[in-house]
């Protein structure tokens, strides 16, 4: 087993905060560093797995549509920098996306239960 080292932070938390601490790691039996590391390690966790979004490419026609591809890339929180992005990229992949205001559906797609992502329409080939 690989011994990692430690570096001491100093942190003050609120008296509920404390209180909630103290009791779940006396419950527990386990050391209150060893519950704030586990924390600080499932927060990082959630902040980079935002960073990194899935843009969809979907070909839309006269009376279809059809799913391309899909990839990952990082981008930034805010949604609409983060569609500008996405937009970008998969020109660089070489489709005419559809704008918007021609028809286009290029938005943020948050679906309950399943994985964000960002929908990309393009122009048939």
């Amino acid at each position: 087993m690989k011994v990692q080292k430690v570096q001491p932070v100093y942190a003050r938390l609120e008296q509920e905060q404390y209180e909630w601490l103290r009791r779940y790691c006396f419950e527990n039996r386990v050391a209150q560093a060893e519950v704030i590391r586990e924390a600080l390690e499932m927060f990082r966790e959630a902040k980079e797995a935002k960073m990194k979004t899935k843009v969809v490419v979907i070909e839309a026609g006269i009376d279809y549509t059809s799913r391309l591809e899909s990839f990952e890339m990082e981008l930034p929180e805010d949604e609409e920098q983060a569609v500008a992005e996405a937009i970008k990229a998969v020109e660089a992949r070489g489709y005419n996306v559809i704008p918007n205001d021609h028809g286009g559906c290029n938005e943020y797609v948050s679906v309950s239960g399943g994985e964000d992502y960002i929908a990309i329409t393009v122009e048939p080939e």
